[in-house]
């Protein structure tokens, strides 16, 4: 085998080695799966919002910040008139208030 050969051969080895190392992807965390099974019904999987609002541009129209309080407390729904009737679940009443600082985090994390 000449040198350039056994050289091309052992780069080859060694990036399907590296590649075999590589670490699996971290398991969904909770607020993961609690979106996936309640959320996506009516904000779709790309949380654009079939029948819901866009979840991935809260920020954008709260002036490039996101609104950490309001989702959580929209989120929550225990306060103010969403209690008593609307679209939205109740999800305070169902998730502890972790859970819904969990889910607050989130949706931070998936602003365009």
């Amino acid at each position: 085998m000449s040198l350039s050969r056994r050289g091309a051969f052992l780069a080859l080895a060694i990036g399907f080695g590296l590649a075999a190392c590589q670490a699996p992807a971290p398991p969904p965390t909770e607020a993961d799966q609690v979106y996936r099974n309640t959320c996506l019904l009516c904000h779709t999987g790309s949380a654009t919002g079939a029948m819901a609002p866009d979840l991935t541009t809260l920020s954008v129209a709260n002036g490039g910040t996101f609104p950490t309080d309001a989702v959580s407390a929209i989120i929550d729904g225990r306060r103010g008139v969403r209690a008593h009737g609307s679209p939205m679940p109740v999800w305070g009443a169902r998730y502890s208030s972790d859970l819904v600082h969990e889910l607050t985090v989130y949706l931070a994390s998936i602003q365009r």
